[in-house]
């Protein structure tokens, strides 16, 4: 839910996907309503030309098994594809009392396709898609202190024992696309998604009747001053029946709304112009609706011993209307490219909380008013949103780029939090000659004001309000080359290599004083956490017409998980790390081939984070062979 609940995450199913595109800059206007960072357009399998049939099996370490199979066609006025994904593993990492740390996840898509006639005088067609995704893991908030994390960085604890998350979401969208001229196109689309997920997960620990609870976050970050709950969470055995707070962290949302772009180009004298004009109006909610049960610790076990009730805990609907415009318009005039932009968000928000004592949201017919906590509030949010890219073109060889746009977050509902703006800019230049393609660019974010987010998972209280941040500046360097070390077209094989760096600076500009942990008294000056200023990616790759071998090495420099200036310690940053991976494919024909792959080849010991709870790992070494299978007519 977008507007309504900006900080909540989601990805989609990425191994299905047939490509993912990636805007950056100001090309990004036309999509919202974040238009800070870039914008990810995942592409999922299209409706072949021809008849198409594909699958890929894939087993490997921790019970790894993947399935992915589609197959479609097209005739002259209609087009099908049905594909299915399906991941699981066992999962890599070990409770103290025995159980799964594994997952499972099951994907399935149809598309159909109706159109005219090629050479009709208006082309038409119209699309449909539906798809349904389910998923299990048996994943936890809890990691590790650093003792533990030292001794044996893939264990859990038995405290997590119970914890598991199950969601469950299903899409629907409806497309017309017609073509009133060789120049002039008009897309609608229609959409639907209903996405719901209940994460089961250890929240607070009680060590005994007379104690205060404690948040695990808390617990982990002091393990000595909290050492009894401490123990508890390890498996040893609890005084009191309700030692284990588990919470029903259970959500509900949905997003639907209509969309229509007009797409017209023309040429006036010698420049050519692509105008595109859109709008849509969308709706979307987030529904919690969550309770906590309690669990005592019997020699690593945990046992229920109370079941709480249903919206108890957290009881209250965010809906959020919008109505988003933009209009792009591309000009090209000789060696030079200019294309400003336009977009205007207009968004209403209103949350209901029905309280702890109002479980059947009866407050306007039934509830008590001397006991009901029922409460309200609304935020509006009208802004313009300009941007503009410039590109020229030196030579063939050579072109250098410029970009400046606003970017935008919504706020959410939270009365007198602003939305995140900022002014970003971007220069580059690219070079491209022979075996050689290079490109350089230098970025800066401006922002006005950066949007913090109470998120469990960045160890937060998981109210996943958004909160002010102020003034931020972030900048920083990206370097691409890419280069064929056998720079000869009659070679039997081809050499490639490419790098990838980034370098990125961004601190506060502002003294204020946060509640959120990560950034606690903030100081002008101040790093923000979880952002490496070094990353770098390598990959050297021989292939053939049978077979390759790619060699890739990926590194992240060291990154504070508290806002600060002072030296990097363990205690306030993670350690840098890098991690080697080799994959290989051979083409027994054109319709089978074999692969395989190695990660984190040389078996490196690293924490990925922090939070929300203690340390966790990156993934260990892992092995995987799978066979792929193509079938045409």
């Amino acid at each position: 839910a977008p507007y309504a609940a900006p900080a909540a995450y989601y990805f989609p199913t990425v191994g299905r996907m047939q490509a993912i595109e990636i805007m950056k800059g100001a090309s990004q206007i036309k999509y919202g309503p974040y238009t800070t960072g870039g914008a990810i357009n995942f592409i999922s399998t299209q409706i072949p030309q021809d008849f198409l049939g594909n699958i890929q099996m894939v087993g490997g370490s921790f019970g790894q098994r993947t399935l992915h199979a589609n197959v479609g066609d097209s005739y002259e006025n209609v087009g099908f594809l049905v594909e299915t994904f399906q991941l699981s593993s066992d999962g890599f990492k070990n409770l103290d009392s025995g159980g799964e740390t594994g997952f499972n996840k099951e994907d399935y898509l149809v598309k159909f396709r109706v159109n005219t006639d090629a050479d009709a005088r208006f082309y038409q067609s119209l699309s449909f898609k539906l798809g349904y995704t389910t998923e299990t893991s048996n994943e936890t908030y809890l990691g590790l202190i650093r003792e533990d994390f030292t001794a044996n960085p893939l264990r859990r604890y038995a405290g997590s024992q119970r914890d598991v998350m199950n969601t469950e979401q299903q899409q629907l969208q409806l497309r017309h696309a017609i073509s009133l001229t060789p120049h002039l196109d008009i897309t609608t689309t229609a959409y639907r998604t209903d996405f719901k997920r209940n994460w089961y997960k250890l929240d607070k620990v009680k060590p005994s009747d007379e104690a205060e609870t404690v948040s695990i976050a808390s617990l982990l970050n002091d393990p000595m001053a909290n050492s009894e709950a401490y123990a508890i969470v390890t498996g040893v055995s609890s005084l009191n029946d309700d030692a284990l707070q588990v919470k029903n962290n259970n959500r509900s949302y949905y997003a639907q709304g209509i969309q229509s772009t007009i797409g017209y180009d023309f040429v006036t004298g010698t420049v050519a112009h692509e105008a595109e004009f859109g709008i849509r109006y969308h709706e979307d909610q987030i529904d919690r609706f969550q309770w906590v049960d309690n669990y005592r610790m019997d020699n690593g076990v945990m046992e229920l011993t109370q079941t709480g009730t249903p919206g108890t805990e957290s009881n209250r609907i965010e809906t959020a209307q919008a109505l988003a415009l933009y209009w792009q318009h591309k000009l090209t005039l000789g060696k030079l490219t200019a294309t400003p932009g336009l977009r205007h968000e207009s968004i209403n928000i209103l949350r209901e909380d029905f309280g702890k004592n109002d479980t059947n949201r009866d407050q306007i017919n039934d509830i008590d008013p001397a006991i009901s906590d029922f409460s309200d509030r609304a935020n509006t949010v009208q802004v313009w949103l300009p941007g503009i890219g410039l590109d020229y073109e030196f030579t063939s060889d050579l072109s250098s780029f410029l970009g400046i746009h606003r970017g935008f977050s919504p706020p959410g509902s939270k009365e007198g939090t602003l939305p995140e703006k900022s002014v970003n800019y971007e220069l580059g230049v690219r070079y491209h000659s022979g075996p050689l393609s290079t490109r350089a660019v230098y970025f800066f974010n401006d922002y006005a004001n950066l949007l913090g987010s109470d998120l469990a998972a960045a160890g937060g209280a998981g109210t996943t309000q958004q909160f002010n941040g102020g003034e931020v500046n972030a900048q920083g360097l990206e370097l691409e080359i890419q280069y064929q070390l056998i720079n000869n077209p009659d070679a039997r094989i081809a050499l490639p290599f490419s790098l990838a760096y980034t370098y990125t600076n961004a601190t506060f500009q502002n003294n204020f004083e946060s509640e959120f942990e990560p950034w606690g008294t903030v100081a002008i000056g101040d790093k923000i956490p979880y952002l490496a200023n070094h990353q770098l990616a390598v990959q050297l790759s021989l292939q053939s017409q049978k077979f390759d071998v790619n060699l890739s090495t990926r590194y992240q420099g060291a990154m504070r998980v508290i806002a600060g200036q002072e030296t990097l310690t363990d205690e306030n940053s993670l350690a840098g790390y890098l991690v080697t991976d080799i994959s290989t494919n051979y083409r027994l024909n054109r319709y089978v081939t074999f692969f395989g792959n190695v990660t984190n080849l040389t078996n490196q010991v690293y924490a990925v984070a922090a939070r929300p709870a203690g340390l966790r790992p990156g993934m260990p070494r892992a092995f995987t062979l799978g066979i792929r299978g193509r079938l045409v007519r």
